[in-house]
């Protein structure tokens, strides 16, 4: 962030960074991906439900939220080189802890296979996928036994790196390339309800019973590239607590 000195009402918080201000406030440069319906695009416009979150808690601290969507990979890495200041919706991991400051939680999300309906495919354990072709979002953080799951078999797993890797994945059960794709559940839920009537093949893929790990949060993240980002992330967990408890309090 370049430009004049924060404005009065963040000094208690934040030291003086060189900012990009608009109408008076300084800018907050972040980035996401289409992930709906947490955030997606709309009318010109990124919405969804933790965009809205993210709105909120970033104009409460004072700055002009200036949100960029781009394909996941690309938001982390200019995330991850420091041009830009915070990026979401994502889970925590180790190797992500390397470049970021993770905010406390700002929603709870699990993951659930899909497959074909007619392809039968039941599941207990990762051992009965071993024979299974699975679907994967390029870079994405899963549940900790389903990545040990990746290491020892990755010729079992497709990684797909499109720009819309969920719904690139469901056309991808129907057409057979694949036999299961992991998938948040209300992600994949919104897509097929959302493009089912333009593609009504998409109505053979339903969810397979059985959560993949434990329920997890969201969370945004500020780069270790920012001097500041760890008291910006500070500052965005004292927002948020404000704004909605029930948020800044949830489980890790």
């Amino acid at each position: 962030m370049t430009g004049r000195t924060l404005c009065s009402v963040l000094t208690a918080l934040l030291p003086l960074p060189s900012l990009v201000f608009a109408d008076d406030r300084p800018v907050m440069q972040i980035v996401t991906s289409e992930y709906p319906p947490f955030e997606y695009s709309e009318d010109g416009r990124i919405a969804g439900t933790d965009t809205k979150v993210i709105r909120q808690v970033v104009e409460a601290m004072g700055y002009e939220p200036r949100i960029e969507l781009l394909p996941w990979i690309r938001a982390e890495a200019k995330a991850r080189r420091g041009d830009a200041d915070m990026v979401y919706s994502l889970t925590h991991s180790d190797a992500r802890a390397a470049h970021y400051h993770f905010t406390d939680p700002i929603n709870q999300v699990h993951d659930m296979f899909f497959a074909l309906r007619d392809a039968n495919i039941d599941w207990q354990t990762m051992d009965d996928l071993n024979d299974l072709r699975v679907g994967i979002s390029a870079s994405y953080s899963y549940a900790p036994e389903f990545m040990e799951w990746i290491e020892r078999h990755p010729a079992s797993v497709t990684q797909v790196s499109h720009e819309q890797p969920e719904l690139t994945s469901l056309k991808m059960l129907v057409h057979r390339r694949i036999d299961l794709f992991i998938c948040e559940r209300s992600v994949c839920e919104y897509l097929l309800e959302k493009h089912v009537d333009e593609e009504p093949e998409l109505s053979r893929v339903r969810s397979i019973p059985g959560i993949v790990g434990a329920r997890r949060p969201f969370r945004a993240a500020f780069s270790r590239r920012n001097p500041e980002g760890e008291v910006l992330r500070d500052a965005f967990n004292q927002a948020l607590r404000k704004l909605n408890p029930s948020l800044g309090d949830a489980a890790e």
